[in-house]
């Protein structure tokens, strides 16, 4: 599974949501954001399509926290 997520502020994030409930997504909400899990094969094929350039993919080499990589 690939981790993404969306801003709040982001003027599609009404509409991930709605993906995220349908596909019955796993996700964490944040204060700013919401993280959720897209499972490799057609559902990740939809979501790359229609929101690929709105959601970022979480870049698991990074601490969340701080943004430097992991172990620093």
């Amino acid at each position: 599974m690939r981790q993404y997520y969306v801003l709040t502020q982001n003027p599609h994030c009404a509409q991930v949501f709605e993906f995220i409930d349908r596909h019955k997504l796993q996700y964490s909400l944040h204060l700013n954001r919401t993280r959720f899990w897209v499972p490799e094969g057609a559902v990740l094929t939809e979501f790359l399509l229609r929101f690929g350039e709105v959601c970022p993919l979480v870049d698991e080499s990074l601490d969340l926290a701080t943004g430097l990589p992991r172990g620093h």
